[in-house]
């Protein structure tokens, strides 16, 4: 995305709307719009205290999670592995040159996995430039390396770090490796974002096949009262902007509907 879109979904976060309620009732209260300002702070607990209480995050998560599911059982052979960005933390892992992950962590988790279990299928790993992780994906260990093992000798690993968008993603992977009629490649990404991406790639007509990891929702509605409504508040946050990027991927013709 670029800095325009970026920064729309920035003020339309639901926790950053809360925090600009919160300021425009302070504003109001300091000069005298008492009963705006009250009536903008009451909106402002509301939206706090309804998903600390009710399962908000679960009725977002849900349609996204349940949506795609891996194949059971797995094919026996496939042609390629595609591993979405945004598992790195690239400001900490440049700080102390070691590979540091997010919460998305079991994205690289499940690519090496899939690696060992398809030892001639090719790799691909976007939002990663080789040159920022020389220690990774060796056939040997070192000090510094984490991602290591004799699946990644002699093996064709394609890095794509330049892209910024799932649509970008989409469109390079099919520029470098050019997938023929037929083969079957693995799609690896966190299980909210599964149905954008997967769509994304179909769009551009390449067909893969959905390997969604790093569930954050249980399948079930549940109520669970919860005192970490900032930690809430962020998970909704993610969920706000996927069915936003999903929305405007639709809109811009990127996928062909709204969910698979």
């Amino acid at each position: 995305m670029n800095l325009q879109s970026d920064l729309t979904w920035l003020l339309l976060q639901p926790s950053n709307l809360i925090i600009m309620l919160i300021l425009f009732s302070l504003l109001c209260l300091i000069f005298g719009g008492l009963k705006l300002g009250r009536s903008a702070l009451a909106l402002a607990v509301f939206f706090i205290l309804v998903p600390s209480l009710l399962p908000v995050e679960d009725l977002l998560a849900g349609p996204l999670e349940n949506r795609l599911h891996a194949p059971n059982p797995l094919p026996n052979q496939v042609e390629g592995i595609i591993v979405l960005g945004g598992a790195v933390d690239w400001g900490v892992s440049q700080g102390r040159q070691q590979l540091n992950v997010n919460e998305g962590a079991e994205r690289m988790m499940a690519g090496a996995a899939l690696a060992k279990r398809y030892p001639n299928a090719k790799l691909v790993f976007t939002g990663l430039f080789r040159e920022i992780i020389p220690n990774e994906f060796t056939a040997l260990p070192n000090d510094a390396s984490f991602f290591f093992g004799p699946e990644y000798s002699n093996r064709q690993i394609t890095y794509l770090g330049g892209a910024r968008s799932t649509y970008e993603e989409a469109l390079l992977a099919l520029q470098s490796v050019k997938p023929q009629a037929g083969e079957r490649w693995i799609l690896v990404t966190s299980a909210y974002h599964m149905p954008r991406a997967y769509l994304t790639f179909q769009a551009q007509g390449w067909t893969v096949i959905p390997y969604p990891v790093d569930y954050r929702h249980t399948a079930k509605l549940a109520i669970q009262p919860t005192l970490k409504i900032v930690g809430r508040l962020s998970d909704i946050d993610d969920y706000a902007r996927e069915w936003g990027a999903l929305i405007m991927y639709n809109r811009l013709g990127r996928t062909e509907k709204l969910l698979p």
